[in-house]
Formats: structure tokens, sequence, C-alpha cells
């Protein structure tokens, strides 16, 4: 439980041993799961119910803060790490009127089996008034979900963003969070959570600048004291900015491909282009923590590279599963490419672009080699390397980070 103003509070949930949210994505800090008590001078609304399995927690809090009623429940989001607990929390609290955008409503309906009618529909710039501090409704279609809604309580200056600004990050102490930690849990999750969707974000995250917010609280991770911190990362972040880097994710299981990344990282290191390398096969990590590192890196890189050797005419599943990644979050790449090895024939190159369509990048020229690399091999790869170093040296300065 943590006060943000006299009239706010955070009343949700930590869940600091959660490995992986959604079974995939690493949270090596845990989550938070965050419900807000708003008391007006009338009346008492609840900012999102929390997981299901945390429910007790809020509970608790409920009755330290000496909530007996509870006029309003907003649903910010259907999904269930929002809105879990709205079924318990609707008997606990049965005049509590539930409050939602139209698409909040309709979804409702599928997830939690909650009639339409059970909802009051509020739309872009409808005001709910508590006495003395009001709620704007603010919805953000595609800041994750077409559901999620934002409110803005102008008395105070405090946005509810939903999952917009959000952290997966569960500090020891919910009131001193390790703002470096904070910062760079926010950019891991609008990775995984915001990149998709970047063109919207991009607008609402105009729109929040332009409410100038003395607080963000969002959905997940600590509250944002300092919003300018978050609004700036996100400009960058939603930008067409991008560092002169190449993101390098590789798998090689006899060193044929391990050898071509080797000669690769070296050659581009040589003509001062910053590399990061991500070995898929590695035996001490799991591939979604990697996974999730390789996605978080390509937000703002000018260059994604994929290299894999040849399984059974295809990708190895390891490149597969990247190759599926980095299709799905999108990230704004300026070059894309795909090499390694193979034994008697592949139909590797086929299969990945395939798995990569949705991304726009201009794609390099495949390099695909025969075995273990010979000097010849090796000459083709540096050749290559030295291409791509030229083409990112190429970008305008002013389209730089």
């Amino acid at each position: 439980m943590q006060i943000i103003t006299n009239r706010v509070t955070l009343v949700g949930a930590p869940d600091p041993k959660l490995p992986y949210f959604d079974v995939l994505m690493p949270t090596p800090y845990g989550t938070t799961y965050n419900s807000y008590l708003v008391r007006g001078d009338v009346k008492t609304a609840l900012i999102d119910p929390v997981q299901s399995d945390k429910i007790e927690c809020l509970l608790r809090n409920l009755k330290a803060m000496k909530v007996e009623k509870l006029d309003y429940i907003f649903c910010l989001h259907t999904e269930q790490d929002h809105s879990g607990a709205i079924i318990m929390l609707c008997d606990l609290f049965p005049e509590a009127q539930l409050v939602g955008s139209a698409k909040v409503a309709e979804l409702m309906e599928f997830h939690f089996h909650i009639p339409r009618g059970k909802f009051q529909i509020v739309a872009e710039g409808d005001v709910i008034s508590l006495g003395g501090i009001s709620l704007v409704c603010m919805p953000v279609p595609f800041a994750h979900w077409p559901d999620n809604t934002m409110f803005w309580v102008p008395e105070e200056r405090v946005l509810f963003s939903s999952d917009l600004f959000g952290s997966h990050y569960a500090p020891a102490v919910a009131s001193c969070p390790d703002k470096a930690v904070q910062l760079l849990e926010a950019r891991a999750y609008f990775s995984e959570i915001m990149m998709p969707t970047s063109t919207h974000v991009a607008r609402y995250t105009a729109k929040v600048r332009e409410l100038n917010p003395a607080f963000i609280c969002a959905a997940h991770g600590p509250v944002w004291f300092e919003p300018d911190a978050i609004l700036s990362e996100y400009e960058l972040m939603v930008s067409n900015k991008v560092r002169r880097d190449v993101v390098l994710a590789y798998v090689t299981m006899h060193e044929s491909t391990g050898r071509m990344v080797q000669v690769l990282a070296d050659e581009l290191c040589a003509e001062g282009i910053r590399v990061s390398l991500f070995n898929l096969g590695d035996p001490k990590r799991d591939l979604r923590v990697t996974l999730g590192s390789v996605v978080t890196e390509t937000v703002n890189a000018a260059a994604f590279l994929l290299a894999s050797p040849t399984v059974l005419g295809g990708p190895h599943p390891s490149a597969a599963a990247m190759a599926l990644m980095i299709n799905a979050f999108n990230p704004s790449l300026r070059f894309m490419g795909i090499l390694g090895s193979f034994g008697w024939g592949s139909q590797m190159v086929k299969q990945l672009e395939g798995l990569t369509a949705r991304v726009k990048a201009e794609r390099l020229e495949p390099l695909l080699l025969r075995g273990l690399p010979t000097e010849e091999g090796e000459e083709q790869i540096r050749q290559y390397a030295r291409e791509l170093a030229g083409r990112l040296k190429a970008i305008p300065e002013e389209e730089i980070v």
C-alpha cells in the first residue's frame, strides 16, 4: 500500500517471485498488479481489480483504509491480470457500479460472462465526479489491447494509464524503487507489450505529454513520481531514430554457424559498429530469457541478423522461435539479414523470410555457406560485414539516437 496523494492510494498487490509473465516474458524482478483507491468528498472508486489470486492482498489494503463501501469499480482493461478479481469484488461490494468503455464491456462479457448491461459505459471525455475530484475517460485503443483506457484526474494531475508506461518490477520497498531498474524494465515492457502498436503509442505519448501529469499510475510496476523520465524514454522508443547497432541472434550445432558469427562480429566491430550477440542455444539460459533480451535490444536498433544452421532442410527450431518473436513484436529496423550454414541443401532462408513477413526492414542478401567456412567463405562474411557497416554509416545523423 502506498499513498500517492491525499485522495489516491495504491492498494494493489506485488508478485515479486513471478518468473515469466504470460508464461513468456521474463520478469527477473517480478511484477505488480496495481489497483488504486480514489476517494472523493461524496463517493469512492476503485481503479482496476487485481489478478484473482491476489485479491486477499487487495482486501487487506482496503480494510486498512477502512473501506466499507465502493461506489464505483473502474475497469481499464479486460485482461485477467487487471480484472481477474472482478466477480469476487462485485459479490463483496454489490452496490458498486461497474464503469468501463464500450469495448471493455464487450470483452468482459466474453472473458468473465458479465452482461454488458452491468456497466456504466463511458466514452472519450466523459467525466465521473466523486465530489471534489473527477475522473475523465481517455480511451487508448491498441496501447496493447483494443479496450485499454486511461483516466485523468485533473484536480490532482494524476493519470491512471492502464498498461501504458508500465513495468514488470516489484521493488522490495514499493516507495523506493531503483530508478535505473525501473527504466530498464519499462523498456523491456515496452518492447514486448507496446512495440507491436508503437504508431498508436506515439500518439498517446504525445497526448500525455500535453497533459503534464504530476503522477503516472500504471497497471504494473512502481508509480512514476517523476513522469518526465518515462515520457522521455517513450518518446525515444516510438521515434524513427535508430542506433548504428547490429543485434545478432544465432544458434550453432557443430560450430560452422558459430564460426560465421565470430568472423562477422569481429569485422563489424573493426568497422566501428556495436554488435549485441545472443546465443539462442545457451544451455544456461531459458530460451524465453534470451528471446526477451533480443526483442528488447532491437528497440531503436538499426539492424537485426539471424544466424542458424540447417535442420531437416529448415532453420533450427530456436531460430524459428526467434523469427516468430521478431515478426510478432515488429521492431522499427532499417535492415534485416539471414545467414547460416547447411550440409547438403537448405530451405532455411525461404522459411525464415516467411516467418518474418511483417517486418518492414530492408532485407540484406542472404548468406549461406556449406559446412565449415573456408578462407574464401570467411572473406565473403567480411565483405558482408563491410557492406552492412557502410549502410549503417550512411544513415543521416538526424535519424540517429
